[in-house]
């Protein structure tokens, strides 16, 4: 079941946001920022639900761009839980995201990708995503 993320979500978002990144971060400061998320009316978080437990996230926000002049909308997070990969969770996330978009009149969906994720480069691009940009970044701590 795809729904938007409550507060009591937490536990299982902290699982699948620290599998991503191959990290466990402190868990406070973790807790203290997605409780401002789930505040935002520029975020959504919706999760995928199976049994009780959260197998998948997936996290967006949305802002006005002068350079599209309009709303775009910019997936942060998409993760399934390794053990329930390749069942269309992760699609089934997407689509509910896009619906999302469109309700918000967003007129762009947008999403970074580490280069090492080189799976999730084809799931982008199978479900219609085409790379375009290039980013560059800087760590400044």
């Amino acid at each position: 079941m795809i729904r938007p993320a409550v507060c009591a979500d937490a536990p299982g978002i902290y699982t699948l946001i620290c599998a991503l990144e191959e990290t466990r971060f402190p868990q406070e400061i973790f807790m203290w920022g997605l409780d401002i998320m789930l505040g935002s009316p520029s975020h959504i978080l919706l999760v995928s639900e199976e049994q009780g437990d959260i197998v998948g996230l997936l996290h967006m926000r949305m802002e006005f761009q002068l350079h599209h002049c309009g709303k775009v909308v910019e997936i942060l997070e998409l993760i399934v839980s390794r053990e329930v990969r390749s069942k269309g969770i992760g699609a089934a996330l997407l689509k509910a995201a896009r619906a999302q978009a469109v309700q918000q009149h967003c007129i762009q969906f947008e999403v970074t990708s580490n280069r090492k994720r080189e799976k999730a480069h084809c799931f982008y691009r199978r479900e219609g995503l085409e790379q375009t940009h290039v980013k560059l970044t800087e760590a400044l701590l």
